[in-house]
Protein backbone atom coordinates (compact mmCIF):
# COMPACT_ATOMS: atom_id res chain seq x y z
CA UNK A 1 0.00 0.00 0.00
CA UNK A 2 0.96 3.44 -0.74
CA UNK A 3 0.60 5.42 2.33
CA UNK A 4 1.08 9.20 3.14
CA UNK A 5 2.55 10.16 6.67
CA UNK A 6 2.26 13.82 7.61
CA UNK A 7 5.13 14.65 9.54
CA UNK A 8 4.31 16.95 12.66
CA UNK A 9 6.10 20.39 13.12
CA UNK A 10 8.83 18.63 16.09
CA UNK A 11 9.84 15.82 13.84
CA UNK A 12 10.47 17.76 10.74
CA UNK A 13 13.58 18.80 12.01
CA UNK A 14 14.42 15.13 10.88
CA UNK A 15 12.78 14.91 7.45
CA UNK A 16 14.69 17.64 5.90
CA UNK A 17 11.76 19.93 6.86
CA UNK A 18 9.62 17.66 4.79
CA UNK A 19 5.87 18.10 5.93
CA UNK A 20 5.19 15.02 4.09
CA UNK A 21 6.55 11.63 3.30
CA UNK A 22 5.48 8.71 1.12
CA UNK A 23 6.00 4.99 2.10
CA UNK A 24 4.59 1.60 1.41
CA UNK A 25 3.30 -0.41 4.10
CA UNK A 26 0.12 -2.76 4.90
CA UNK A 27 -0.56 -1.10 8.37
CA UNK A 28 0.92 1.91 10.51
CA UNK A 29 3.91 -0.18 12.09
CA UNK A 30 5.70 -0.89 8.77
CA UNK A 31 4.52 2.36 7.38
CA UNK A 32 6.45 3.67 10.83
CA UNK A 33 9.63 1.49 10.61
CA UNK A 34 10.19 2.77 6.77
CA UNK A 35 10.01 6.15 8.20
CA UNK A 36 12.50 5.14 10.66
CA UNK A 37 14.88 3.20 8.01
CA UNK A 38 14.68 6.46 5.95
CA UNK A 39 15.40 9.08 8.97
CA UNK A 40 16.77 7.21 11.62
CA UNK A 41 17.17 9.59 13.63
CA UNK A 42 13.86 10.03 14.68
CA UNK A 43 14.09 6.68 16.71
CA UNK A 44 14.59 7.28 19.62
CA UNK A 45 12.08 9.85 20.16
CA UNK A 46 9.33 7.32 19.32
CA UNK A 47 11.02 4.19 21.56
CA UNK A 48 11.59 3.82 24.92
CA UNK A 49 15.14 2.25 26.08
CA UNK A 50 13.67 -1.37 26.03
CA UNK A 51 12.43 -0.99 22.60
CA UNK A 52 8.74 0.20 23.13
CA UNK A 53 6.59 2.58 21.40
CA UNK A 54 6.43 5.19 23.70
CA UNK A 55 2.69 5.35 24.81
CA UNK A 56 2.66 9.56 24.39
CA UNK A 57 2.90 8.65 20.93
CA UNK A 58 -0.76 9.35 19.45
CA UNK A 59 -1.62 7.90 15.76
CA UNK A 60 -4.23 9.08 13.22
CA UNK A 61 -5.49 7.45 10.00
CA UNK A 62 -6.94 9.37 7.81
CA UNK A 63 -8.08 11.99 10.89
CA UNK A 64 -9.19 9.82 13.19
CA UNK A 65 -7.15 8.74 16.17
CA UNK A 66 -6.28 5.04 16.19
CA UNK A 67 -5.28 2.77 19.41
CA UNK A 68 -1.80 0.77 19.89
CA UNK A 69 -4.06 -2.45 19.29
CA UNK A 70 -4.97 -0.76 15.63
CA UNK A 71 -1.46 -0.41 14.39
CA UNK A 72 -1.38 -4.01 12.85
CA UNK A 73 -4.76 -3.11 11.33
CA UNK A 74 -4.37 -3.14 7.38
CA UNK A 75 -4.13 0.28 5.75
CA UNK A 76 -5.30 0.95 2.18
CA UNK A 77 -4.21 2.35 -0.69
CA UNK A 78 -3.87 6.19 -0.63
CA UNK A 79 -3.99 6.50 3.21
CA UNK A 80 -2.69 9.11 5.52
CA UNK A 81 -0.92 8.39 8.80
CA UNK A 82 -0.09 10.98 11.30
CA UNK A 83 1.50 10.56 14.66
CA UNK A 84 1.96 13.37 16.97
CA UNK A 85 3.91 13.44 20.45
CA UNK A 86 1.47 14.33 23.30
CA UNK A 87 2.97 16.60 25.54
CA UNK A 88 1.50 17.16 29.02
CA UNK A 89 2.53 18.95 31.74
CA UNK A 90 0.29 21.57 34.10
Amino acid sequence: MNVTIKISSLFRRFTDGQEFVKVTGNNSIECLHELEARFPKMKRWLYDKQGNLRPQIWFFVNGQKISADDLTKPLNDGDELFFVLAISGG
